[in-house]
């Protein structure tokens, strides 16, 4: 590096450059505020540039001592050109001297990443602990402000922007840290000032303190749950996203910086108990995960994967999609079935009709025996996934039975106000009670908001209200006109001559809107597939992502129509 221009000081006189020529008076602003450089200043800065240590010595030591804290044509004083050319020895001769002023020199070292320099530079008596942190602006007059850096670019941020990692621990071990920004609709005083007196610099100093949280140095030397810190700041980066849409782009990248980090994380898994401790981990217990969960292969019914639910809640959808993840629940949800994958599709065709049929009598059996060996496979997701198909297939199939109304006379229903429930409407009745349960013990186990965020739950829940009105109304028909008969009518009358607001009419009618629902449920198993599942979610996206375009373009010919 002695010898030649280093990289930063190309870049300084660029940017000098580029302000001269958008600025006439930048230059000679430049000179007014400073002397021209004397020819010992000038040999010993061009010493400085060449490393040369004698020539140094004689000059600090000569009878007219030379101004150390001079400045070249590109603002360099000689200890910053020492740092910029990693020269360790000269660093150390020049901050020996008593009037010496560290200024950029600091910065510029964390910038090249010499951890040596570092040591030097902050061990200086000049520089205390709160200077490495928020008081390194307070502590540099107005006057001096930095041309390579911003004012609220503190030596802990700036080291945390480039992430070295030694040197952040350095900092940290001198007591820096680097406060949080206050939300962006805080109007405590500090931020109402600071809107109000620059409001350009305002959101630069919120944008650079996140780059610094959002460093993996920083998250991996301040966490003690890195992962659930890189997921919480994720989520907190895509909000201010939305509100900060002028930096959308920076907050965005800076959101899949912290994703990125988090799957990178799970790249050091090297076995299966390493991932199961990552997913496993709570978030309020730093303890690690019982040993019972490594004697053998991993059960679904010993693995809370509460990180993964986690990673689901904050939309992590990289972590949740990283191979190490998918190949636990791959290996959890064909528990019992290590084969079959391996197997044809034919085989696999014939195995799944085979369980199907034998659902009866597996039911019982584990009914009678749920802590058998054969109680545990059935417990495994696939086989749950199998039985829950196969039962809501034959509930479609009872629901086709009774709007073709295969059985009984038809003419004799027709005409029937109140008619009593048939043999396969009291099936469908005892098929939706069960669905019923099942989300009342989902809402139950989930809590309500974690049920409310998916919008299939919205979908069950209207198919199952409708099929419960439609058996309420039913109830209130029969009751109206086998107890009450005098009181609605006769109960044989063409269904032309019934009133309109007849409650087996209106069963009637809630009845078939609830069938669509049911049958619009089998989209929910297409996900399984890996053809149809990634087409429906794309599929969802675009519909949800032109709705907004769509609702526009109607507003503007509505209001082209307005003027004509």
């Amino acid at each position: 590096m002695v010898g030649g221009k280093t990289a930063s000081s190309t870049l300084h006189s660029r940017r000098v450059s580029c302000l001269a020529s958008c600025w006439p008076g930048f230059g000679a602003l430049r000179t007014q505020s400073g002397r021209s450089l004397e020819a010992t200043e000038k040999t010993f800065l061009e010493a400085a540039e060449r490393g040369d240590k004698h020539t140094i010595e004689r000059c600090l030591l000569a009878p007219r001592s030379v101004n150390v804290n001079c400045t070249d044509l590109l603002g360099r004083s000689a200890l910053q050109i020492a740092v910029d050319n990693e020269n360790v020895e000269l660093v150390e001769i020049l901050l020996q001297q008593p009037d010496i002023k560290i200024g950029d020199a600091l910065l510029h070292a964390i910038t090249e990443g010499v951890l040596r320099i570092v040591e030097l530079l902050i061990d200086h008596p000049s520089i205390s602990a709160s200077m490495l942190a928020s008081g390194w602006s307070r502590s540099r007059p107005s006057t001096e402000e930095s041309s390579d850096f911003s004012p609220d670019i503190s030596p802990v941020i700036l080291a945390a922007h480039c992430n070295q990692f030694e040197i952040l621990q350095l900092f940290l071990a001198r007591g820096a840290y680097i406060d949080k920004p206050h939300p962006l609709n805080c109007f405590c005083r500090q931020c109402e000032e600071s809107k109000q007196s620059d409001s350009l610099r305002y959101s630069l100093k919120r944008i650079h303190t996140y780059k610094a949280l959002a460093s993996p140095a920083w998250l991996s030397l301040t966490s003690h749950d890195p992962i659930l810190s890189a997921f919480k700041l994720s989520w907190e980066l895509e909000r201010l996203a939305e509100l900060e849409n002028e930096f959308k782009d920076i907050y965005m990248e800076l959101s899949s910086q912290c994703k990125r980090y988090s799957c990178e994380l799970l790249d050091q898994c090297r076995s299966s108990e390493e991932v199961i401790a990552v997913l496993n981990r709570r978030c309020s217990s730093s303890s690690p995960p019982e040993p019972a969960l490594y004697d053998e292969a991993p059960h679904s019914e010993r693995l809370s994967l509460d990180r993964l639910k986690l990673a689901l809640k904050y939309d992590q959808k990289q972590f949740v999609a990283h191979p190490h993840c998918q190949q636990l629940l791959t290996s959890i949800w064909y528990e019992g079935f290590p084969i079959w994958r391996r197997r044809s599709g034919f085989s696999k065709v014939l195995l799944c009709l085979a369980i199907i049929t034998a659902m009866p009598l597996l039911a019982a059996t584990y009914l009678l025996f749920p802590r058998t060996r054969l109680g545990k496979l059935i417990r495994s997701p696939f086989m749950k996934f199998i039985y829950h198909s196969a039962s809501f297939g034959c509930f479609l199939i009872l629901l086709v039975l009774a709007s073709t109304r295969t059985e009984g006379s038809e003419m004799y229903r027709q005409n029937t106000r109140g008619p009593a429930p048939s043999m396969i409407e009291w099936l469908i009745l005892f098929w939706v009670s069960g669905m019923v349960w099942s989300e009342c013990k989902q809402l139950w186990e989930e809590g309500l908001k974690a049920y409310v965020r998916q919008w299939w739950n919205w979908l069950d829940f209207i198919m199952l209200s409708l099929y419960l009105c439609t058996f309420s109304l039913r109830a209130v028909a029969y009751l109206q006109i086998n107890i009450n008969n005098s009181s609605f009518s006769t109960r044989e009358l063409p269904r032309s001559q019934w009133p309109n607001n007849d409650p087996t009419l209106i069963a009637e009618g809630v009845f078939a809107v609830a069938n669509v629902f049911s049958f619009a449920r089998i989209i929910y198993l297409f996900q399984t597939n890996p053809h149809l599942g990634p087409l429906q979610i794309s599929l969802g996206c675009m519909i949800i992502g032109n709705f907004p375009h769509r609702a526009l373009s109607v507003s503007e010919r509505y209001q082209l129509f307005k003027h004509i």
